[in-house]
């Protein structure tokens, strides 16, 4: 089912833009509430690690004005943020750095979990 600025990705529904220059915390807090064409909402909120990974990594890749990489909303083992990069590799940062950017999501609410 076509849902206005998100594709179906597997499991999940991926926004067709990222939010850029977002910190990991930024990212955390970002929700969107989408209406559906039944009518109905679900609210748009940065994936985990485990749920991205559910997603073909050629799937992940976005890119917008020649790159952009996006959190997830997982942190690891050194409290530092996993992100998805340009290439769509889930990879951590030694910092934390601004010019990330969010990228939100949501389970596809069509199927039975």
């Amino acid at each position: 089912m076509e849902i206005k600025g998100y594709t179906l990705h597997g499991r999940f529904y991926l926004a067709d833009k990222v939010i850029p220059n977002k910190s990991w915390k930024e990212a955390l807090k970002m929700e969107e509430e989408v209406t559906l064409p039944n009518g109905k909402t679900v609210v748009a909120h940065t994936l985990s690690k485990a749920e991205l990974e559910t997603i073909p990594r050629k799937e992940r890749i976005i890119s917008e004005n020649g790159h952009w990489w996006y959190w997830t909303s997982t942190p690891s083992n050194s409290n530092i943020a996993w992100n998805v990069s340009i290439d769509g590799v889930l990879l951590t940062f030694t910092n934390n750095p601004d010019d990330g950017g969010a990228r939100l999501g949501f389970k596809n609410p069509f199927i039975e979990s």
